[in-house]
């Protein structure tokens, strides 16, 4: 993580563009897993039913 960092830095990004940035994605793959879960369990209970 501290090598893309400094890869982002030397490049001309801020420390806190960087730092926000990757929050951001965190929170995006965060919210694409949960998303991923609520589909798989609705999938799983249509399965169930179709059964």
């Amino acid at each position: 993580m501290q090598d893309l960092i400094e890869s982002a830095v030397k490049v001309g990004w801020d420390d806190k563009e960087v730092l926000a940035s990757i929050i951001e994605v965190a929170d995006n793959l965060m919210l694409a897993a949960g998303a991923n879960a609520e589909v798989e369990a609705l999938l799983q209970g249509l399965k169930r039913k179709l059964e």
